[in-house]
């Protein structure tokens, strides 16, 4: 543990323009050019690329920890735990955007968007929720009993993340409607939402509302973690850890 921590410094705890990606992107009818489509799916390939070692250390960490029962553990399983869900759905939307892009034939198009639909439903819901019941079961309810432990900074951070999420599960619908049909199989309603026209660039327009969503909770998250390593850090420089 010396070593770790001897020549490291604190990690800054950065000031995000959460609000900015909660702004509304209106579709103003372009249709992507092919170099745009490929420029989106080398993007997509290239941010999916980064993050399985991710993946795996969160789930590492998760196991490893499991046993660890003081406070300190508990509160860093739960931030890990949330990332996980927020990279995990991060990823999945962009390989879900990636295959619609992708898709040459008709039917093809209208499921892959279909299951579009379906993660930005169950995405938000599983995030935050729509009403009360599921907001107390969402991942970001899970932070709020372990905003305690965190500075001032941190806890403005959560209610303005909190006031932008809770604003944003109103707005809209989320699709749920086209999530039911897709998820429950009623045949007539889901043929007749797959008719839908196909406007490709909205659709990935729409996609960026849950990614970006993800985004502003992965950045939220990112400084509540490094709240938890300069807690390590103090501690290595008052003498309380040990090798």
């Amino acid at each position: 543990m010396n070593k770790e921590f001897a020549d490291i410094k604190y990690v800054p705890i950065r000031e995000y323009q959460y609000k900015q990606l909660f702004n509304e992107v209106q579709y103003n009818g372009k249709t992507l050019s092919e170099s745009e489509r490929k420029e989106f799916i080398s993007v997509i390939d290239n941010t999916i690329a980064q993050h399985p070692e991710g993946l795996s250390l969160m789930t590492s960490i998760l196991e490893e920890t499991k046993e660890q029962q003081n406070e300190y553990y508990e509160i860093y399983r739960t931030v890990i735990s949330v990332e996980l869900f927020v990279l995990i759905t991060m990823i999945d939307s962009m390989v879900l955007g990636k295959y619609f892009i992708l898709a040459d034939r008709d039917y093809d198009r209208r499921f892959m968007r279909g299951k579009l639909f379906v993660i930005f439903n169950e995405g938000f819901k599983k995030l935050y929720g729509f009403k009360e019941k599921s907001h107390q079961k969402s991942e970001w309810e899970k932070l709020n009993p372990i905003m305690k432990y965190f500075p001032e900074e941190i806890n403005r951070q959560y209610q303005e993340l909190t006031d932008l999420l809770e604003k944003q599960s109103n707005i809209s619908s989320w699709w749920k409607d086209e999530r039911n049909h897709e998820t429950h199989l009623d045949t007539e309603k889901l043929y007749k939402s797959r008719q839908e026209e196909i406007v490709e660039s909205k659709v990935m327009m729409d996609s960026m509302k849950l990614f970006n969503t993800l985004m502003a909770v992965s950045n939220f998250l990112g400084n509540a973690h490094a709240c938890l390593y300069n807690f390590l850090v103090e501690k290595y420089h008052r003498g309380e850890l040990s090798e």
